[in-house]
């Protein structure tokens, strides 16, 4: 009987596992779908090269900064 619980609380386990997994997976997959389409409209740029080695600004690095690029903003219309 004990053996009967261990193998049905490893096997909950293991499909929690997989369910965590597969949605982190698809998570992951939606947020590189959303950045490829900003890329496309022109939302979002991707640096060239490597990021600078001193963040330029607040000397511990964890201040405000300035955006590097424009923030584009559409109108949004309510529905009546």
């Amino acid at each position: 009987m004990f053996a009967f619980v261990l193998i049905a609380a490893f096997a909950l386990a293991g499909l929690a596992t997989v369910l965590v997994l597969a949605d982190s997976g698809l998570r992951w997959w939606s947020a590189f779908g959303m950045l490829r389409q900003r890329m496309k409209q022109g939302y979002s740029t991707a640096g060239v090269g490597p990021r600078p080695a001193v963040v330029t600004g607040s000397a511990n690095g964890f201040g405000r900064q300035a955006r590097a690029y424009p923030v584009i903003r559409q109108a949004m219309q309510r529905a009546a």
